[in-house]
């Protein structure tokens, strides 16, 4: 199977049946009784929030899944519903469900989507016909993507092992219910995008307010981007067919260095080239995954932002922060896209630091926060605003280090957001990462984990959703079974609020 379609699959489709074991997670009482009356609970804390900590044995493994633990524990956004019954089959109507969800009917969507865009009057229509254009750039990408690998492996390589397409030309040689089906995901993220906006949950992302004059959108950096996501698939799907152990190591993966770098680093995760660790992969990662995404990575991404734009606002309308700028850390910062979402949003006086292992995609992270503040500091020139010329506007603390192992004091940060890391760690280290984060948060500060969705999230998608860890992801597996909420509650959080936006999910934690 290509290796493009495993990836984009495995990720566009979510758990199945979890595991039945005794699992610890803080509950409210009432949350107990109506949402898991199959639970046995073994002893019960009253704590000043009066959340109990109850010791559960599921009585059913079609009840003990990370999605549906949550759903209990959790204050969930509608979201949560609509994408957990999106497109949700029925065994005993199977040839209805094949034409419900044909790629007829997810045009038919599509089309609808863009009506309620229209009727939504300028704003809304300057959103969607920017959103489309993004989508349509990065399934162009999948497409040629996709044709240069067939191409490579025919020959270039010689090899067979990539032609089981049956002559399609879809992106990743989907079926067109399918990519259609990806593509409806996609504007279905840029409408619940688009409502947070418009209800002014959060404001208009930083980079459409100078999309003409943005970088990323020059054509020559369209040329640029392109050309070094079909270089990277080519080489990605190659080693994907070879199934060479060689290939799924770096060139750092040396006995000589295992303290520096653990040993579960030393991986080429999804096959890319060098893994984390050259200019070269985090040059292309923005493009690489936003195109297996078809440009719906930042939407939902942005799903991290409202319990954070929420808490900040609190804070200055009670008075809780005594004239203290906001401290806000963020693990695993990767190339810092999202850094410069989350501080555009914020005020301009917050302390940002932001913590990689990867020094490659730190320099990355640090060119990416000078151009937000160049563009920015350009932003309050023309509005007249002298803050652009003050010390106000600073550049984020980047720092390498372990995410397991923080250099920082405990009760450091007020906000600690952490995106796309713990399907990427063994379980062992995400309990670890659990407790540094909870130990460098202050008292009543906010924790927002983001990163995919688990089994029981998109019941739907169960059976495919594991398919991801043939994409060297050799812990995504244990990921989508594990109770991501267990290690914060041992360490005193209490569970918030939870976002799904396709693929991705967001879960909120207080101290």
């Amino acid at each position: 199977m290509n290796i493009l379609l495993v990836f984009c699959i495995a990720l566009a489709a979510c758990p199945t049946n979890g595991l039945v074991a005794p699992l610890r997670f803080a509950v409210k009482v009432g949350a107990v009784a109506t949402k898991l009356d199959s639970a046995v609970t073994d002893e019960q804390t009253t704590t000043d929030e009066q959340t109990t900590v109850v010791s559960t044995s599921l009585a059913s493994s079609s009840i003990a899944t990370p999605g549906l633990i949550e759903n209990a524990i959790f204050e969930c956004h509608p979201s949560v519903e609509f994408w957990r019954n999106f497109q949700q089959t029925s065994s005993a109507n199977s040839n209805d469900n094949a034409m419900t969800f044909s790629a007829t009917n997810n045009l038919r969507e599509m089309a609808e989507i863009a009506s309620r865009f229209a009727a939504k009057g300028p704003d809304g229509w300057n959103y969607w016909i920017r959103h489309v254009g993004r989508s349509g750039y990065f399934l162009t990408n999948a497409l040629l993507g996709t044709l240069a690998s067939g191409l490579h492996e025919r020959y270039v390589s010689n090899s067979n092992a990539n032609n089981d397409d049956d002559g399609r030309i879809l992106p990743f040689n989907l079926d067109s219910a399918v990519t259609t089906r990806l593509l409806l995901e996609a504007f279905l993220c840029y409408e619940q995008d688009y409502a947070c906006i418009a209800d002014g949950i959060y404001n208009t992302p930083w980079d459409m307010k100078s999309l003409l004059t943005h970088r990323q959108s020059s054509p020559i950096n369209m040329v640029t981007q392109t050309t070094r996501f079909v270089n990277e698939a080519i080489a990605a799907l190659a080693r994907r067919n070879r199934q060479n152990e060689d290939d799924k190591k770096i060139w750092l993966s040396d006995e000589a260095s295992p303290k520096l770098y653990p040993e579960y680093y030393q991986n080429a995760f999804h096959y890319q080239t060098d893994g984390w660790m050259s200019r070269r992969s985090a040059d292309v990662y923005e493009t690489s995954t936003e195109t297996l995404f078809l440009g719906r990575q930042d939407a939902m991404q942005r799903a991290t932002l409202p319990p954070i734009t929420s808490f900040a606002k609190n804070r200055k309308v009670n008075r809780q922060d005594g004239g203290r700028p906001l401290k806000v850390l963020e693990v695993a910062c990767g190339t810092g896209r999202f850094m410069t979402f989350l501080r555009d949003q914020l005020d301009l006086n917050t302390e940002y630091t932001a913590v990689d292992l990867s020094p490659f995609y730190l320099e990355a992270a640090r060119d990416n926060d000078a151009y937000w503040r160049k563009t920015r500091q350009e932003t309050e020139e023309r509005l007249g605003n002298t803050v652009g010329n003050s010390e106000e506007l600073k550049p984020a603390r980047l720092i390498q280090a372990q995410a397991e192992d923080l250099p920082f004091d405990d009760e450091s940060f007020d906000v600690v957001v952490c995106i796309y890391l713990y399907h990427e760690l063994p379980r062992e280290v995400r309990a670890k990462v659990s407790a540094e984060i909870s130990r460098v948060l202050k008292k009543d500060g906010l924790v927002v984990l983001t990163d995919s969705i688990q089994r029981g999230d998109r019941p739907s998608l169960d059976d495919k959703i594991g398919n991801f860890g043939d994409m060297n992801e050799p812990y995504y597996v244990d990921y989508l079974s594990d109770d991501l909420s267990v290690p914060f509650v041992k360490e005193g959080l209490r569970p918030g609020g939870k976002i799904v936006r396709s693929t991705t999910k967001s879960l909120s934690f207080t101290k």
